[in-house]
């Protein structure tokens, strides 16, 4: 019979997966140049999102990333839910795109999990300033294509909800 791994090593499976979502929530949240999202395909990845640029080149701000969306074939970046909800990269959760309301960035527009839920956070108007942003132009949707519903962000300390346009 085979020793049990769990005593021998110390540590869950629960709290190894907790470490590598830990370990992504970081990756992510440190990129400077880069915004990185959850890896739709694999679920246990990270990838490259795409800052969407209009139609003379210029990136889109922050601000505007949510009339982008209703307009163009864009999503925002997918948070880690994903990967705690039992790695199902078919279930893929937008991020919210909120405007920061405390700490050292009050002010500031911010990717982050929509349910408060799996520590997904990223500092996108800095990210926006960078050099070297990958960049995409997204096709527009057509007039009487449907449009994505809106996001609804949970936050965590008070359980207050937001409705994003």
């Amino acid at each position: 019979m085979a020793p049990d791994r769990t005593v021998q090593s110390g540590i869950t499976a629960d709290e190894l997966h907790e470490c590598q979502r830990a370990k992504l929530a970081a990756q992510a949240r440190n990129s400077t140049n880069i915004v990185l999202e959850l890896d739709s395909e694999t679920g246990e990845t990270l990838d490259v999102w795409y800052w969407p640029v209009n139609d003379n080149g210029a990136r889109v701000v922050p601000s505007d990333l949510a009339a982008y969306r209703k307009s163009h074939q864009f999503r925002g970046p997918h948070c880690l839910c994903a990967f705690i909800d039992d790695h199902n990269p078919n279930d893929p959760r937008e991020a919210a795109i909120v405007m920061s309301k405390r700490g050292l960035r009050t002010g500031e527009y911010i990717a982050c999990c929509a349910l408060s839920k799996c520590g997904y956070v990223i500092f996108i108007e800095q990210t926006f300033n960078s050099c070297g942003l990958p960049v995409k132009r997204y096709s527009r949707r057509s007039p009487d294509e449907a449009r994505p519903l809106d996001i609804v962000f949970v936050d965590g300390e008070g359980m207050s909800m937001e409705k994003l346009t």
